[in-house]
């Protein structure tokens, strides 16, 4: 409840403009500094102190914080001093989380994608080195300079500037629309402005995935990772589990966040292929609610013994069905899931801590410099699928992205792309094979690089 404008509470009342009640200086009891209290329409009461003892002084704090509140009620701006820049990025994150939906939809955003705007505001807050202003002291001209910040080491605010303008222009596209919300809710005068930068040209932004004598050493690697006798059940059903996501990764194209939602009931039989091409290919049914880009797609994909080997990791017996052979109470369960428990998928710090032992392992030995992650062997297997000949546009409908997409990034044309494959091409065995599989999808990496030693 609000103290009343009379009573013991308010001694020696001066109106600041008078005839006009909206605006006085008092004091309250046994204090010698002047408060002022200031009627806001429409936003309701602010009682503060003018910090002054001489009365004239307060006089002129009271008017120039009345007139502040009609410049800003002229402009059509909220006036009150309730919140500071960083609560009102609280309120936007609130309204921002009413729209998490499952799966990508129009309108809305996914659980990831709040977390990454969450991330974004964070460094707006390290920018200002986490002092929380008042809205009216923003610093139009300060602001302004966020994209070059960002690209600058700072040990204490920014010991990691993003590799790519990409990046800076993603975290400026939330950051712009936090100050958007504010100049909706008319807190703000304006939408601040911030220094251009340029995006690299996609053509510019090269993937990193590994050639074909690379891949084949992380393989070879991995499989006897994955296969180690000394490693406990659950280490081994997890390096199992990742070993074969890698491979089915690499040869069906699919982003990674694709594969750990992916169950048993998206995996099907490929009727257009023969008894014996089934034996290699099949369908995967990739729904909406669990892609990026929120659209669904059928890939056809050369992995059909990749995921035989899953059922028997897991332990699922065949099913006299057709592929994946799994039995009908059980097509529920994710296809990379957690040790003795099908039904939950196999967790990210699972897969981060298995990430580590893999770089351990291999990224000295066999990547040279090169920045590999998980998702770089959906690169490798795009990568190796374009230099074979596969048709762009089927090509595109397996890995869910434009043609313009893989023209601009993933026709290598560095020169260790070029000598590798015309070397490659040399061997009789991989050169028939890369032949007889020309404009098909059915074609394993490891069944083209093996015939290289055969």
């Amino acid at each position: 409840m609000p103290r009343p404008s009379t009573g013991k509470w308010v001694t020696e009342k001066t109106f600041v403009n008078p005839p006009l009640e909206n605006c006085y200086i008092y004091k309250r009891p046994n204090s010698t500094i002047w408060q002022y209290y200031l009627a806001i329409e429409d936003e309701g009461e602010e009682r503060k102190s003018t910090k002054q003892k001489d009365k004239q002084q307060a006089l002129r704090v009271a008017q120039e914080r009345y007139l502040e509140v009609m410049s800003r009620k002229r402009d059509g701006l909220k006036a009150r001093r309730v919140k500071k820049m960083f609560d009102f990025i609280d309120d936007f994150l609130a309204e921002q989380e009413k729209r998490i939906r499952p799966s990508n939809q129009r309108g809305f955003i996914t659980k990831e994608t709040f977390r990454v705007k969450t991330h974004h505001l964070n460094l707006l807050k390290k920018f200002y080195h986490d002092k929380n202003i008042k809205l009216e002291d923003l610093d139009y001209p300060k602001i302004y300079t966020y994209p070059v910040w960002r690209t600058i080491i700072d040990e204490n605010w920014n010991p990691k500037p993003p590799l790519h303008n990409h990046t800076i222009l993603t975290e400026l596209t939330t950051i712009r629309g936090y100050f958007e919300y504010l100049f909706r809710l008319g807190y703000i005068s304006r939408v601040p402005e911030f220094q251009k930068i340029q995006r690299e040209s996609l053509r510019n932004m090269r993937r990193d995935y590994l050639n074909p004598k690379e891949y084949m050493q992380t393989i070879n690697t991995l499989r006897a990772w994955a296969n180690s006798k000394s490693a406990t059940p659950s280490q081994s059903h997890n390096r199992k589990m990742v070993y074969q996501a890698i491979l089915i990764m690499a040869n069906s194209c699919m982003r990674i966040g694709e594969l750990r939602k992916l169950r048993w009931m998206n995996l099907e039989a490929n009727p257009n292929l023969s008894k014996e091409q089934q034996q290699v290919g099949h369908l995967i049914k990739i729904t909406a609610d669990i892609t990026k880009v929120g659209e669904s797609r059928t890939i056809q994909s050369p992995t059909t013994k990749r995921f035989d080997e899953i059922r028997n990791i897991v332990g699922i017996a065949k099913h006299r069905s057709e592929f994946p052979h799994v039995s009908p109470d059980l097509r529920g369960n994710y296809v990379i899931s957690k040790f003795g428990k099908p039904d939950c998928p196999l967790g990210m710090g699972t897969w981060n801590r298995l990430w580590k032992e893999i770089k351990d392992m291999c990224a000295e030995k066999y990547w040279s410099n090169k920045n590999i992650t998980y998702y770089s062997f959906r690169h490798t297997g795009i990568s190796f699928m374009v230099s074979r000949g596969v048709p762009i546009l089927q090509l595109c409908r397996n890995a869910g992205c434009g043609s313009r997409y893989v023209e601009d990034v993933y026709y290598h044309h560095e020169s260790e792309s070029k000598v590798m494959w015309e070397t490659l091409m040399k061997n009789r065995n991989f050169n028939e094979q890369i032949r007889k599989h020309e404009n098909d999808l059915l074609l394993e990496i490891e069944d083209a690089c093996d015939a290289i030693t055969d």
